[in-house]
């Protein structure tokens, strides 16, 4: 059975725990399955749980360099 969105969540904040704070990951993890399912050809869409998490992931390691922050002016400390 494939990988749900809530497992996608689950473990990258598992993975981020302590770096980045849950609603971010959350935000990160929604924004890049808009992003894989959208139309903008400037994102390798790639919509299978395992492409998902790894755009996500990538975004995430950006964040953690950012304190934490999706960069959108979202202050999470």
């Amino acid at each position: 059975m494939p990988d749900s969105y809530a497992d996608i969540v689950e473990r990258l904040c598992g993975e981020f725990d302590g770096r980045v704070p849950l609603p971010v990951v959350t935000q990160i993890v929604r924004q890049c399955r808009r992003d894989a399912n959208g139309s903008d050809s400037h994102f390798p869409a790639d919509p299978t749980p395992r492409g998902l998490e790894g755009l996500a992931r990538r975004r995430l390691l950006a964040a953690a360099g950012r304190g934490g922050t999706t960069g959108l002016g979202d202050e999470t400390s």
